[in-house]
């Protein structure tokens, strides 16, 4: 299966994270399949959140996805939302076991990377043109 994984503006911004970001994600068993630098407008993040819509912390998510360059991807292999965690980021867990998110956010919204759901994943890869 493929999925859709999108690294956040926090993380872009930096080099190094960036590089840490893709590095665990491979570890993890997630194998890169394509790989693009860019940047999402509003209306590509509205319809990545659509689901999200109405709830309190939707203009937040769009806001922020929105904030600077993202590297899109589609992935295969292990599921990526093993090795980018929860976005519920408390209580943290052990260093030695911990996903990106638990390594890397800032909040649950700057939380370092969005990954597919299976239900979804081959809608938000035709939406970014990546599939």
């Amino acid at each position: 299966m493929q999925f859709l994984v999108l690294i956040k503006p926090e993380i872009v911004a930096h080099r190094v994270l960036t590089q840490a970001v893709l590095t665990d994600l491979r570890q993890g068993g997630v194998n890169i399949e394509k790989m693009r630098r860019m940047r999402i407008d509003r209306n590509l993040a509205k319809q990545l959140y659509q689901q999200h819509k109405g709830k309190f912390f939707y203009d937040r998510l769009v806001r922020h996805i929105t904030s600077g360059d993202v590297i899109a991807m589609r992935v295969s292999g292990t599921s990526p939302r093993n090795s980018i965690g929860s976005s519920r980021l408390w209580p943290r867990l052990e260093p030695d076991h911990q996903p990106i998110r638990q390594k890397f956010a800032l909040s649950d919204v700057r939380n370092v990377a969005h990954a597919s759901d299976e239900d979804v994943a081959k809608h938000e890869l035709t939406l970014f043109n990546l599939l």
